[in-house]
């Protein structure tokens, strides 16, 4: 906006000062003429000639100057806007769609590295253990389903499907009671969509498989990658399959309790966008309850989607975590608090992943699942007003029974840096292979 108008006020001027340049060049010469009239000194008229000369040359060249300002200022807006252009369309390329029950996000960066760094760190979160490098690395398309037959016996249970660039994966949710399931896209035989009721059937010479989409949008979208990467399948030369490297080598042992698992999956479903969760209190009958189905039976404990519900999951997700043993032991609690008051932010981390690597594992686990959720619920702290610290404030006393400034520092970068403490192995750390 300031540039226009700086250039108007710039062309205004040039138009102004060659005008004032001609009438004063038209004033010289009358009064040049009517001194040669008036038969006035040579000596005169010699000093007048160079006064018009001067006026006209400095006129001319502070004219010029700013006719040249104009230009080149004109010149930078046009490039300035270009590159803003292609900045735009650059970005618009990179990048990929999240999908929910109730929004639809697309998500852009600045070039296709940064983009995939984005999705895996995001897959990282939401996906089980077990899965390889190669399945993240050259995912297309991942959603949730429920499946619905698998070789000709029907069931109905929770998954997450993904298809990358040599199959398709089926990656049950409840893991300690189905196993994963794996199709190469040279054996697929047959494969449909119907519409009608969000089905996706694949089929190979022995297994016939059939998943429900909750969304047709999504049934959609992933049918239309499965086609395209049978296209590019077929066209691309064939190629040894690369080692399958486990997707979680810093926490690919120990399991989760299922109640942790149960209400985290009820509360990423249900409740990210509700406000205050975790920090608005359920109704304590109610959440009693819940702590005993979670118990004894936490597949059949009574949660409910209504907010009224997820704060009642969130209340007893926090008093079953607080009632078992601590996840982080007493005996090293205070080498936690030792670690968290290191002022060098590498040291720091490092040492919180030396702490990390010698807790037992379903502790190590436990932790990794629930700060990852908790990452999770700071993503959308816009809407439920949840940042990683009022987390941090709420869930210290939970997993420490007790409350200083230096666990609150602890409790709030474990959430913020989930995936670097939690994911990333350490380099020089040896990496585990998975075989599935």
């Amino acid at each position: 906006m300031y540039i226009y108008v700086y250039v108007y006020v710039c062309i205004c001027i040039c138009i102004y000062m060659y005008m004032y340049m001609y009438i004063c060049i038209c004033i010289y010469i009358c009064m040049y003429m009517y001194m040669c009239m008036c038969a006035m000194s040579r000596y005169y008229c010699i000093i007048l000639a160079l006064v018009i000369y001067l006026d006209f040359y400095c006129l001319s060249c502070l004219t010029s100057y700013l006719v040249c300002v104009c230009v080149c200022v004109c010149v930078c807006v046009c490039v300035c806007v270009c590159v803003c252009v292609c900045v735009c369309v650059c970005v618009v390329r990179h990048q990929f769609e999240m999908v929910t029950l109730s929004d639809r996000l697309v998500c852009a960066a600045d070039n296709q590295e940064e983009l995939l760094t984005h999705l895996h760190h995001i897959l990282k979160v939401i996906l089980p253990g077990g899965v390889s490098y190669a399945e993240v690395g050259g995912a297309s398309a991942v959603s949730k389903v429920c499946v619905v037959e698998v070789g000709g016996a029907s069931s109905h249970s929770d998954a997450w499907l993904l298809l990358w660039e040599d199959g398709v994966s089926v990656y049950p949710v409840h893991r300690d009671t189905q196993q994963a399931l794996r199709m190469d896209l040279s054996t697929l035989t047959h494969h449909e969509m119907g519409p009608s009721e969000n089905i996706i059937t694949m089929a190979t010479a022995d297994r016939r498989m059939a998943l429900r989409f909750e969304e047709q949008h999504s049934c959609q979208s992933w049918f239309s990658h499965l086609q395209t990467a049978l296209t590019n399948q077929r066209a691309a030369p064939q190629r040894q399959s690369p080692a399958r490297r486990s997707l979680y080598p810093v926490m690919s042992q120990g399991t989760v309790p299922p109640a942790v698992e149960r209400c985290i999956s009820h509360i990423t479903a249900h409740g990210l966008k509700v406000d205050g969760v975790y920090r608005r209190c359920g109704l304590a009958p109610k959440v009693t309850r819940l702590v005993e189905a979670l118990m004894t039976s936490p597949s059949s404990a009574p949660l409910e989607s209504d907010e009224q519900g997820v704060l009642d999951a969130g209340s007893a997700l926090k008093q079953y975590v607080r009632q078992r043993e601590s996840l982080i032991p007493d005996a090293v609690r205070q080498q936690w608090v030792n670690a968290a008051m290191i002022s060098d932010e590498r040291s720091r981390f490092s040492a919180y992943r030396r702490l990390l690597r010698q807790l037992p594992d379903d502790n190590r686990a436990t932790l990794n699942a629930l700060f990852g959720h908790f990452y999770m619920v700071q993503v959308f702290s816009q809407v439920n007003r949840m940042s990683a610290q009022n987390l941090a404030l709420v869930l210290v006393p939970t997993l420490f029974q007790t409350l200083n400034q230096d666990l609150l520092r602890l409790t709030r970068e474990l959430i913020i840096h989930h995936t670097l403490l939690f994911l990333t192995a350490e380099r020089g750390e040896e990496e585990e292979v998975t075989v599935l």
